[in-house]
């Protein structure tokens, strides 16, 4: 539809309605889009000026001021839309990282399943688990220096592993 000038150039006038109509809707002049909505919403009010020109201008105000915040809100629902989908690309790539990972994860497994009983235990127990070497080698029945030694040579042999990759 086109809008005449006469119509928009009130709608310039009267630009406050539009202001407090964003500002109902909860969109600040420091929101980023807030130049983009207000110019929505003037031509919005200029249109129903055009449709209305019959009707009383209080009337035609009000309904200019509702339509300017659903119509706002409608917009604003969009960019949130676009937003999520954007994050929901964003989490993707982040996946596809990891998935990336799969060559070290699948490299520590055939790791793992030459390693003896003891370095295993070392691994999961006092590498992952955080349990002290002491106490692991109470509840192993192995010396702490065995342990200790034990434990060299598994991150000698994952870093030579990884160095592999």
């Amino acid at each position: 539809m086109i809008i005449s000038k006469d119509a928009f150039s009130k709608a310039w006038e009267n630009r406050k309605l539009v202001a407090g109509a964003l500002k109902a809707a909860h969109v600040y002049t420091s929101y980023v889009a807030y130049e983009d909505l207000f110019q929505d919403g003037l031509v919005i009010y200029a249109e129903m000026l055009d449709k209305r020109s019959h009707q009383d201008r209080a009337e035609v105000d009000k309904l200019s001021f509702r339509k300017i915040i659903w119509h706002t809100l409608d917009e604003l629902r969009k960019i949130q839309r676009t937003e999520e989908r954007n994050s929901d690309i964003d989490l993707a790539c982040d996946l596809h990282i990891e998935e990336q990972d799969w060559d070290l994860q699948l490299l520590v497994r055939d790791c793992v399943s030459t390693m003896s009983e003891m370095k295993q235990m070392i691994l999961v127990k006092h590498l992952l688990g955080r349990l002290p070497l002491v106490e692991l080698s109470k509840e192993l029945g192995y010396s702490r220096r065995s342990l200790q030694r034990a434990k060299k040579e598994l991150l000698a042999e994952l870093a030579y592993q990884l160095n592999r990759l």
